[in-house]
């Protein structure tokens, strides 16, 4: 009884967040110019990038993932690990020559779950350009992008889970530095309203507090206005990154052991609402092939303002540029290795850029 009320309160309280969230996305004019003018203003940014190649572009994930996997889509589903200890190690070949890694570990004792994880990403050097060199002064910077994260996860019964994730995220170039905390939360249930093979989840992801960024970087000399102090240094206070909070929710069903279809939505407060499919066949203990399709709910326009701007654009339009259809699949290893392993792979398509490559190795004991 104790864990069905635990169970019911954070199903409301994720469903309730999930409806602040809607209600705030619609105060920035949801699929109008006011939300066009906050996307890609998030600090932490990379907290939206998908891990993992088993899910793709996450469609039905939030309810169907599992494993280490599952720290990144909804916490819950750590606790539905298929062995005692599971490792994962993927990369991921990111637009503009940019990879990310993820690496994680999860260890299940009885009916708990815990996990750990951190995510980089390689941006590569960039050339550093001033005012009076702008092709450059010969000096080069690598920006470094790196995150940790601690999950608890824990079967509430035979076929419900939740789970809880804390995430430490740093932003550093040069002399300046942003760090975040965030939390997500999530439940998931199996054989929802005793439906074989239908399951749902619902997630917050990303909860926390502004990203602030700081550092001797952001020290300038100048001449104070109205004194008579000499030239000094002074620190420039930078303004607050809200962190890129989402709330999703989604279902997958499953005929037997080989086909799945699976589909989520998901609100995010910086940019368009989502809808993610994912359709999977699986030949048990051999190898598994999926195809998913990402699309925007809905599309965002910017509109200049003749009053304050003379530029004769009227309209530009924003863009998902990881929109369309994906697709992927997993070889597994067991009979050949005799150890319970396998290899994921997706292929996301990338407007404007090449395609994004994925690569998962699944190890579990």
């Amino acid at each position: 009884m104790i864990n069905r009320k635990i169970v019911a309160i954070t199903s409301v309280l994720t469903l309730s967040i999930g409806s602040l969230m809607a209600q705030g996305s619609e105060l920035y004019g949801g699929g109008t110019a006011g939300s066009g003018m906050r996307n890609g203003t998030a600090g932490a940014s990379a907290l939206l990038i998908p891990q993992g190649a088993a899910y793709l572009t996450g469609g039905g994930a939030v309810a169907s993932a599992s494993g280490v996997g599952a720290s990144y889509w909804n916490p819950a589903g750590v606790a539905r690990m298929g062995s005692s200890l599971e490792t994962s190690f993927s990369n991921r070949t990111y637009i503009a020559d940019m990879s990310v890694l993820f690496a994680g570990a999860a260890l299940k004792m009885g009916n708990n779950a815990f996990s750990i994880n951190i995510r980089s990403i390689d941006v590569g050097e960039i050339p550093v350009t001033t005012v009076f060199s702008p092709d450059g002064t010969g000096e080069k910077f690598s920006p470094s992008n790196f995150t940790a994260g601690l999950t608890y996860s824990r079967m509430m019964s035979a076929k419900t889970s939740m789970g809880i994730s804390v995430n430490t995220s740093t932003e550093a170039f040069r002399r300046v530095k942003g760090t975040a905390v965030t939390v997500d939360a999530g439940v998931q249930y199996a054989d929802f309203l005793n439906v074989s093979g239908l399951d749902v989840g619902v997630a917050v992801r990303n909860f926390g507090r502004p990203m602030r960024f700081s550092g001797s970087g952001l020290l300038v000399k100048a001449v104070a206005v109205d004194s008579d102090r000499l030239t000094q240094f002074y620190n420039v206070q930078a303004a607050e990154a809200d962190v890129p909070m989402l709330f999703e929710m989604g279902a997958s069903y499953s005929i037997g052991n080989m086909i799945n279809v699976s589909g989520s939505y998901e609100s995010n407060n910086f940019e368009q609402d989502k809808l993610k499919l994912m359709g999977s066949y699986t030949l048990p203990g051999l190898l598994a092939v999926r195809a998913g399709f990402l699309t925007d709910m809905e599309t965002v326009e910017f509109e200049d303002d003749p009053e304050t701007t003379t530029v004769d654009e009227s309209k530009a339009e924003i863009e998902n540029i990881f929109g369309g259809v994906s697709f992927g699949g997993t070889v597994y290893l067991q009979k050949v290795l005799g150890i319970n392993a396998s290899i994921d792979y997706a292929y996301i398509p990338a407007k404007y850029f090449d395609g994004n490559t994925v690569f998962t190795l699944n190890v579990g004991f």
